[in-house]
């Protein structure tokens, strides 16, 4: 029988090998996988500028007169190439000007897909984007040692733009993770229909991305297998959150919805519907910083906690930021890490200590909570060695110190059996207690304005923050003679250390500067940092090798320059978008700042690069050597003593105003008209640039004579005093 069966195996992979498509057929086919799928059009086919004409044309360019291949790599290789031609250096609504993907290595290159960074066949029972790299060719040695499918596509931060393309659907049952997520300027839109056919995909990460629906679109459904599904920081916004959407996911794992706007639907359970509240299988929610709007009047509306009752399979649960109302509900059971930072509730922390949630990690820094803490408190919390507890209570208005049993617990890390790694609080719990930090030093919340109001009341939406110029109130600097400032408390003359040799330098102006106004961060934290980073995503940081870079294109395990003596770099251990109260851009003659530890620029840089243009691959000019040399003028202005500060309503300097917005003009324009005018302009500000430093060095100079003046009259007038006291000295001998 054995033997029989390999006869036929032999022959019928035989007479596989004696056929090859021509490049007749191959087109013929790829014509027949846009009339199988109604969400496809045909004559896109026929227009050579298409993606679709492009992506057909490489693919029988390729894989024409090759005996192995079947009607399934056509079909992926045709995918993968409509994938890289529609997001590939394409212009779309959000980007104008975009740049080609970060690493698209062997992508068109050869046929074999499966070697192409950021693609999988390798046939395990969950896959993961660490799975996915160029070491992810090592699991096969060609097509036909595998079942050739797509299984993964982890595209991450890989600086897509254009729109994503709908032929992803042909793709199947088989593609089960779908990753494109920090790819801000991707574009998707509805309907979605392409869905319908990803019956096997169950994870999808496409936050931080411009995928679009006016809130969760109902086609979700069709993903009947999702697992893990994250649309945070993303144009899933604007809309419900549709209970039909949630409908028969049965399997759903994880949410990330966070850092968007959704409708307000007249009360809570339409707003959180039942079929989000009960899915069945749901272990981690993350809702932080979460706005509810009125579709119509746009007034922002507070929610309570309530729902959370409900959801008793949840572990993990996080909401901090989003404006909130009530006091703590009933935790489930399952409960083992909340997070309700900045979330403005009240009352006491009576449902924890009577509830039957035993919590690993609890942070409700920034809230309005009042009376003692619970003496059991640490009783409710699962802590272990292995396991540590995690406790934030700073930012209330609790009364009475830390009970000693949660000091207890902590004190016996002396002994390796030790049970909390972090227990923070206000001055007046912590003083003589056992506090790891206290207050605004451990880093995790901003001040709040004002109480929250039940029943929910409308509140007024935040301003416009302006373009990013800017870190968060809460950033941290070193200053001179006032030690540790937040940013909401530096002032211009303040001397801040500015880079990582121990220079302070004067602030002389603010590109940015405004209390009042909330604008998104990207929030860096670093290995060993208490205190994240938070800093919009077009200024810039500086990396190992020196290079200033966008805070966008910063990766989880970038390493960063520090002013630290004994860590001169730390890696990145996590980015998260969040929304931070404040935003300040201060300026130094270096154009450079120590902010949080970490070494960053003054300025921003435009279309999400480093550099204006690149000639070959090199880049020929730098955003910071460019907006530094641009600044001379405000700097020369300083200097002479003509350089007044005021700001606009969103709080940008008007030394800033004008410049930002020639700049996207100028980076509108033809290539040879910005070089040009680009070109007038650095003659200019170059010659101010050369004012500044004769000004500076005049300015030095004169005070060196001054010094060395001073310094010889004080020696003349020594001199001819001893001369004196000698003469004297002299007479009385004589007399």
């Amino acid at each position: 029988m054995k033997l029989l069966q390999l006869l036929v195996h032999l022959l019928t992979s035989a007479a596989m090998m004696a056929f090859a498509f021509t490049d007749e057929e191959i087109l013929d086919q790829i014509n027949d996988l846009h009339d199988s799928e109604a969400y496809l059009e045909k004559s896109v086919l026929n227009d050579d500028m298409s993606y679709q004409a492009k992506a057909a044309a490489i693919t029988s360019s390729v894989l024409k007169d090759d005996d192995t291949i079947e009607e399934k790599h056509v079909t992926n290789f045709y995918v993968l190439a409509c994938i890289y031609h529609a997001t590939n250096e394409v212009s779309n609504s959000e980007i104008e000007l975009p740049s080609p993907w970060y690493n698209a290595t062997s992508w068109l290159r050869e046929k074999d897909y499966c070697r192409w960074l950021g693609i999988t066949c390798h046939n395990e029972d969950e896959i993961e984007c660490s799975d996915i790299s160029d070491a992810a060719s090592l699991f096969m040695t060609d097509l036909t040692d595998t079942d050739d499918r797509v299984l993964g596509i982890c595209l991450s931060d890989n600086d897509m733009t254009g729109h994503w393309p709908a032929e992803t659907g042909l793709l199947g049952g088989y593609l089960s993770l779908l990753a494109v997520d920090y790819n801000y300027h991707l574009v998707a839109l509805p309907p979605y229909d392409w869905f319908s056919s990803m019956t096997g995909l169950k994870q999808l990460y496409a936050g931080a991305s411009s995928w679009d629906a006016p809130g969760i679109p109902t086609a979700l459904n069709r993903l009947t297998k999702l697992e893990y599904f994250d649309v945070a920081y993303s144009f899933w916004s604007e809309g419900p959150i549709r209970g039909e959407a949630f409908a028969g996911l049965d399997n759903l794992k994880y949410i990330d919805i966070g850092d968007n706007f959704y409708d307000w639907m007249g009360d809570e359970a339409s707003t959180v519907p039942d079929e989000f509240i009960t899915l069945p299988n749901l272990i981690r929610l993350y809702m932080d910083n979460v706005i509810f709007v009125e579709p119509t009047t746009f007034d922002q509306y507070n929610m309570t906690l309530g729902f959370l009752e409900r959801m008793d399979t949840l572990v993990e649960a996080w909401f901090d930021r989003t404006r909130l109302v009530g006091t703590l509900p009933t935790l489930p059971v399952s409960l083992k890490s909340l997070s309700l930072m900045g979330c403005g509730i009240w009352g006491n922390l009576n449902e924890i200590r009577r509830g039957d949630a035993r919590l690993n990690r609890l942070w409700l820094n920034g809230n309005q909570l009042t009376g003692t803490l619970p003496p059991n408190l640490g009783g409710r919390m699962s802590c272990s060695h292995d396991l540590p507890c995690r406790l934030h209570l700073e930012g209330n208005q609790f009364t009475g110190p830390v009970p000693p049993a949660l000091c207890n617990r902590y004190f016996q890390i002396e002994n390796n059996i030790g049970q909390f790694e972090v227990l923070a609080g206000d001055t007046e719990q912590c003083e003589d207690s056992c506090c790891t930090c206290t207050g605004f030093e451990c880093g995790f919340f901003d001040e709040l304005s004002g109480y929250p109001v039940f029943p929910p009341k409308p509140v007024p939406a935040p301003s416009p923050a302006g373009f990013g110029l800017c870190f968060s109130g809460a950033t941290l600097v070193e200053t001179q003679n006032r030690g540790s400032l937040r940013m909401d408390q530096l002032d211009i003359g303040d001397y801040v250390l500015s880079d990582t040799s121990g220079k302070y330098e004067a602030v002389y102006s603010f590109g940015h500067k405004s209390r009042e106004i909330s604008a998104e961060f990207l929030q860096i934290t670093t290995e060993g940092s208490h205190v994240p980073l938070e800093i919009s995503p077009d200024h810039m940081i500086v990396t190992e090798d020196g290079r200033f870079i966008p805070a966008s294109k910063v990766k989880t395990g970038d390493r960063l320059l520090t002013s630290s003596m004994h860590e001169q770099v730390v890696p990145v251990t996590s980015i998260k978008a969040v929304t931070g109260k404040g935003i300040y851009a201060p300026f130094t003659a270096s154009g450079t700042i120590v902010v949080n530890g970490i070494l960053a620029s003054n300025y921003i840089a435009y279309q999400g690069s480093e550099s204006y243009t690149t000639i070959a691959g090199i880049p020929l000019l730098s955003y910071q050597w460019a907006a530094h040399t641009f600044n001379s003028v405000h700097r020369l202005a300083v200097l002479l003593g003509v350089g007044g500060e005021t700001y606009t309503e969103s709080g940008v300097s008007r030394w800033v105003e004008k410049p930002h917005q020639w700049t996207m003009w100028l980076l509108e324009q033809p290539s040879i008209v910005s070089m040009f005018l680009l070109f007038v302009c650095l003659v200019i500000t170059g010659l101010a640039r050369l004012v500044e430093m004769v000004v500076i060095n005049i300015t030095s100079t004169v005070a060196g004579l001054l010094m060395i003046l001073i310094m010889s009259r004080y020696y003349q007038n020594n001199q001819q005093k001893k001369k004196s006291v000698g003469g004297e000295e002299a007479m009385v001998q004589f007399i």
